[in-house]
């Protein structure tokens, strides 16, 4: 979802003593419904704790800026800034990024410790922890787990994914994503997404919702109203979603209707133009009165967090400043605004339109009242962070096996010829393997680092976005004195424009590859609609993720140890094959 480099200067905001020792509102204040179960004993503490906070410490409260695990270099600008916004300035919560397990848990739990009011402390752990924290476990992408068709295993990596944030600190998963991959040259949403089939989506992320439940973490369904059907990047432009609003009530927003029927605790607003809701052109629906309280709150009734998506994308950034967008974002209905590009900006702006009236207190005191009981039904305030134990490591060896489980149950054979598997590696005297990617470099090919364990292999290249025509060549030459070419490709998603993953070059290469009639194995780990760019192709497998676990997969069904389960989640152009579609050896 986003990555900044947060400010790492101390905050010199125009405030008065006077100003932060007081509260102006000694009203009684309403207590709306919420999403979040309490006991008498927690709204007495939420009800007490509000009316003790000052107007600044409020405006402070629903501010999320992000940091990365530095913790063990307590000298850091980093580690200095982040202890000031929680000592002085009373932050309502972090969002991490990335970092080792044992530096990021101890920064958490320092912060904690030095928190009046405990910290709402966010990851975004679409496949688990390991997407975020260097090696912990991660889960094969929501697409695979849409392969099985079986979304109990969406429950089962919602809860094992909560335990293990919990683990190292995090009480708010920003999972799961709830947009349809309705357009397959969508260069962001792809694999995050569970399918193209929205009641499909929607019964996995009920199922994903109730794991992280479960679990004792908050999930949060995202990107409302919608990010599938788009072309465009929202951290580089604003894309624009078009239908009417009765399509968009069957289509885009449907996962998250019933969600909010399910009582799904938190949804996150996408920088998304919407013509249907919002006439504005420039104005994303993260900024957007119109779209948030009109349509999320007052028609579909949601009560529970809202939160923006990160405030420094493009999206947001190439039209607001880092004041201005605070303002309206709030006034838009978030309760929790998300990574501003400038968090001192960013309250000074709100706590000033609070004082003129621009945001008015009762409006303030509805998200963070909201905020409070997410903080109380998470028992923050009853933790014991001086005695907290630091995990160095979050790897537990049934969450590995869920993820081993759940690829072997994903990897999904669109095409094979009738003689290819098992793979007879005797029939074979030259096989060559070739990864490629539109990367600039390979990040993880483990296939065929671990396709010796079952096979010989004569030979091995890797292109790359980086490499020559000449490499391209070379491999071709190689390719026309092998039996057996197989082709390992990591197609990045957001790479290329207008849902292009591969270059030009590549797409040659792999046209010129077919041409020698040679047997050909195509093994796409990430991007699934790369078949769309050469249908002629004999024998394609897709597994919807480069998760080590999916990758072991495929060698596996290769060598006759596992048979493939999965089913397409999605359809592929230029091809017959669409959702639900199972590959048939004896047909």
């Amino acid at each position: 979802m986003f990555f900044v480099i947060i400010e790492f200067l101390f905050l010199f905001l125009p405030i008065t003593k006077s100003d932060v020792s007081i509260n102006p509102d000694k009203k009684e204040i309403s207590n709306p419904a919420s999403i979040f179960e309490l006991s008498e004993d927690d709204q007495a503490w939420v009800d007490s704790t509000l009316s003790a906070m000052p107007l600044y410490d409020k405006c402070t409260q629903i501010f999320m800026p992000m940091f990365a695990g530095k913790c063990l270099d307590q000298s850091s600008k980093e580690f200095k800034f982040a202890i000031e916004l929680v000592q002085l300035h009373g932050i309502g919560g972090f969002v991490i990024s990335t970092g080792d397990v044992e530096e990021t848990a101890s920064m958490i739990n320092e912060l904690q410790k030095n928190a009046n009011i405990p910290l709402l402390v966010s990851g975004d752990f679409e496949h688990g922890i390991g997407m975020r924290m260097n090696a912990s476990n991660t889960f094969p992408h929501n697409m695979a787990i849409g392969s099985t068709h079986n979304p109990d295993f969406a429950y089962q990596t919602g809860k094992a994914t909560g335990i293990e944030a919990l683990m190292l600190g995090v009480n708010f998963n920003f999972a799961p994503v709830a947009d349809v991959n309705n357009n397959p040259k969508n260069p962001v949403i792809n694999l995050r997404s569970f399918s193209e089939n929205k009641n499909l989506v929607t019964e996995f992320c009920k199922s994903y919702i109730k794991g992280s439940f479960d679990a004792g973490v908050i999930s949060t369904a995202k990107h409302f109203p919608g990010h599938g059907n788009t072309s465009i990047d929202s951290h580089n432009e604003l894309p624009i979603i078009s239908g009417s609003k009765n399509y968009l009530m069957e289509n885009e927003l449907k996962p998250f209707i019933d969600l909010i029927a399910d009582s799904v605790q938190a949804i996150m607003i996408g920088h998304l133009n919407v013509p249907a809701y919002e006439s504005d052109e420039k104005l994303p629906a993260s900024l957007s009165y119109n779209i948030i309280t009109k349509l999320l709150k007052e028609k579909l009734g949601f009560n529970g967090l809202i939160i923006t998506d990160a405030l420094d994308m493009k999206a947001v950034t190439n039209y607001n400043d880092a004041g201005e967008t605070c303002v309206k974002a709030f006034n838009a209905g978030n309760d929790i605004l998300l990574m501003p590009t400038s968090i001192r900006d960013g309250i000074t702006a709100v706590y000033n339109a609070v004082k003129s009236g621009e945001i008015k207190l009762s409006r303030l005191n509805e998200s963070v009242r909201k905020i409070l009981s997410a903080k109380r039904w998470l028992k923050l305030d009853k933790q014991n962070y001086l005695k907290k134990d630091i995990p160095k490591r979050i790897r537990l060896e049934e969450h590995y096996s869920l993820s081993k489980k759940i690829a072997e149950h994903s990897v999904t054979i669109v095409k094979a010829s009738s003689d290819l598997l098992p793979l007879d590696s005797s029939k074979y005297l030259k096989t060559f393997i070739v990864d490629i990617t539109n990367r600039k470099e390979m990040r993880d090919a483990h296939f065929s680092q671990i396709f010796h364990e079952s096979f010989s292999v004569y030979t091995h290249s890797l292109l790359t976005s980086e490499s020559e025509n000449s490499d391209y060549q070379l491999a071709l030459d190689i390719a026309k004195d092998c039996d057996l070419i197989i082709v390992p490709s990591y197609f990045y998603i957001r790479s290329g424009a207008n849902g292009k993953s591969l270059s030009d070059v590549q797409c040659n290469f792999f046209q010129n590859l077919l041409s020698l009639n040679k047997k050909v194995v195509i093994i796409s780990f990430e991007n699934p609609y790369v078949l769309s760019n050469f249908p002629n192709a004999e024998n394609y497998i897709c597994t919807y993720s480069d998760s080590k676990s999916s990758q072991r997969a495929v060698l596996n069904i290769l060598n006759g140890s596992l048979r493939a389960k999965g089913r397409l989640p999605i359809s592929i152009p230029n091809t017959d094959f669409k959702v639900g579609y199972k590959w048939n050896p004896d047909s």
